[in-house]
């Protein structure tokens, strides 16, 4: 094999060689007919998705971001304190500030999900009216555990499930997209249903909240004006080449799962897995392992032709657009996810690699290892 952009980390260029002609038929559809926004389409793929997440309401936008932002200024007054994890994508921490809320964060796990009692004792301080937790890595958090600590909370916090790389798992038979009062979905070019440009789709079963993220998502239009708004939406040709995508997904997952399977089976012995959590049916939008050596392994890897990513290289708390914002609560600061960030680093998985490739991967790692 040659060494060089043998196996890229992402595989949507193959995705997209596979469908082709079922993309471009759809999209000429669209432009054929005219109707380029709030048509068909749109009503068509936001109501598969409320019915695969099992919602009464599903808003698309034009990104995952622009979701959370909403979602937040739909269930909290501006100016309440939002709970958040200190590993996740800087969307996170973005979308709380831009909509007018001061994040406050908490630790995470071993698997970089949401650490329940650090969570615990930074719901004892004043001030916290909303949670914002993500399903990092395609992961989902101990659901059942979750809830019963918020409703010791006599259900006065608002939820906000971060779903942006979780679609497609589950806890104990609840998808994720579920689990929240509100659930934001991103389909973004590197998800596990992606769109070639941005997208995203708020999910909530709350009239209330749906009808207002209607107005934000459409200049405050659909409520005459009343509050301001901005221009957020997902277009038709998106939401046709999402619906033929959407036939694929379950093929997809399932190939995820396989591949995520062969990578545990052979390599469980040579490095620390990111695991999924009890009754979790995990996405697999990215496969995470810990490896102090990581450097050396992912130059190793790359020496071999194959890409691998570092899934996150800081914490929320140490980067420049938090700092000015940040409210630290004093439990002993961040411990599991400092030594996480430095650790952690992501393989390549999508249904489009080949099991020659996936074997090739594990040899490699065995190698580096040997």
């Amino acid at each position: 094999m040659e060494t060089k952009n043998i196996i890229p980390f992402f595989g949507l260029k193959r995705q997209y060689q596979n469908l082709r002609e079922e993309i471009l038929a759809a999209s000429d559809a669209v432009y054929s007919s005219g109707q380029v926004l709030d048509g068909e389409c749109t009503e068509a793929f936001e109501f598969a998705i409320e019915q695969r997440c099992n919602r009464k309401y599903a808003i698309a936008v034009n990104s995952c971001t622009q979701g959370l932002i909403f979602a937040m200024m739909a269930g909290v007054d501006a100016g309440g304190k939002v709970l958040i994890p200190n590993i996740s994508f800087v969307a996170t921490v973005n979308s709380v500030i831009l909509s007018g809320h001061d994040p406050v964060l908490c630790d995470t796990d071993n698997k970089a999900l949401i650490d329940l009692e650090s969570c615990d004792f930074a719901l004892q301080g004043a001030g916290v009216r909303a949670i914002m937790y993500p399903n990092l890595f395609g992961n989902c958090i101990d659901y059942d555990r979750f809830r019963l600590q918020t409703e010791f909370f006599n259900n006065k916090l608002f939820i906000v499930e971060d779903a942006a790389q979780s679609f497609g798992a589950s806890y104990k038979g609840i998808p994720s997209g579920k689990m929240g009062d509100v659930s934001v979905l991103s389909f973004d070019p590197t998800k596990n249903l992606p769109n070639y440009g941005s997208g995203g789709m708020v999910l909530t079963d709350d009239y209330s909240v749906y009808t207002t993220i209607l107005d934000l998502r459409d200049n405050g239009k659909n409520d005459a004006h009343t509050i301001p708004g901005t221009n957020s939406k997902m277009s038709e040709s998106d939401c046709a080449q999402m619906l033929v995508k959407l036939q694929y997904f379950d093929a997809w997952q399932s190939r995820r799962t396989s591949i995520a399977n062969y990578y545990i089976s052979n390599l469980k012995d040579c490095v620390d897995i990111v695991m999924p959590n009890e009754h979790v049916v995990h996405a697999w939008h990215k496969f995470v392992m810990l490896c102090p050596s990581r450097y050396r392994l992912k130059e190793y890897l790359l020496s071999r032709g194959i890409e691998t990513k570092f899934h996150y290289t800081a914490p929320l708390s140490e980067l420049p657009v938090s700092g000015e914002y940040l409210d630290c609560n004093s439990y002993d600061f961040f411990k599991e996810s400092d030594a996480f960030s430095k650790e952690c680093i992501s393989l390549p998985i999508y249904p489009e690699m080949s099991d020659y490739e996936v074997e090739y991967i594990v040899e490699s790692i065995h190698k580096f290892f040997s």
